[in-house]
């Protein structure tokens, strides 16, 4: 797999991570695994993997597939959106 096709976001504890898989869940994702975590977003053919470092509190994803009209660097853009927001939430204890 590309380099493109992996992105790592900081400062990830574990209430992050459950928050990240509870939102997943309730936008229809279907989720297999635990850590590292397979995600089928049941979207535009898009499939990530999740891998947590906890200690590091890094959190590694992965695209591992998509459909050919769903760019990877538009799905990127939506992810990154989305974890900036995670990011920002008050730091954990």
């Amino acid at each position: 797999m590309p380099d493109h096709a992996t992105h790592t976001y900081d400062n990830i504890g574990r209430t992050k991570v459950q928050t990240i898989l509870k939102a997943l869940t309730d936008s229809g994702s279907r989720i297999s695994g635990d850590n590292p975590w397979s995600v089928d977003t049941r979207n535009h053919g898009v499939k990530l993997r999740g891998d947590w470092d906890e200690t590091a509190r890094i959190l590694t994803i992965t695209i591992t597939a998509s459909d050919w009209y769903g760019p990877r660097k538009a799905v990127w853009e939506k992810i990154d959106a989305l974890m900036r927001n995670v990011q920002d939430e008050q730091q954990e204890a």
